[in-house]
């Protein structure tokens, strides 16, 4: 990589408040989905199926407003940040899925996802590294 970016990279204030800001949209949807399942099946939910309908949920709002939105989602707009891949070509919906399930799985393990931004002079957590994107400023 050249000592010089061709981008700003997103902080870690900007792109914690942008996933602030969707995990309230993603809420939303989820006690709503909730809501649809319990009134047409006339009985409360409370399955271990439905955790993965809500994780399905959160990685199909990220992948469809990076596909459908130039790599924005709703906050992401908001706090200007936007998805890219390291070599400017457009991202693939299995790269976003193994880009989700990265920051999942890293976050859940004591936030060890940001650990590297705090070294790196691009800013890039480890499932930036290991799916090949970057998150910048526009």
């Amino acid at each position: 990589m050249n000592s010089t970016l061709d981008y700003k990279p997103a902080g870690f204030f900007r792109r914690m408040v942008a996933l602030f800001y969707d995990l309230i949209l993603i809420i939303a949807l989820c006690v709503g989905l909730t809501l649809l399942i319990t009134y047409a099946l006339n009985t409360e939910v409370e399955s271990p199926l439905m955790y993965l309908v809500f994780l399905a949920l959160g990685v199909g709002f990220y992948c469809y407003f990076w596909k459908k939105n130039t790599g924005q989602t709703l906050g992401m707009q908001v706090w200007k940040v936007r998805l890219a891949q390291e070599n400017k070509s457009d991202i693939s919906l299995i790269r976003m899925i193994y880009r989700c399930f990265l920051g999942l799985i890293f976050t859940l393990l004591f936030g060890m996802n940001y650990l590297p931004m705090l070294f790196r002079k691009d800013k890039k957590t480890l499932n930036d590294l290991l799916s090949k994107t970057f998150l910048m400023k526009v």
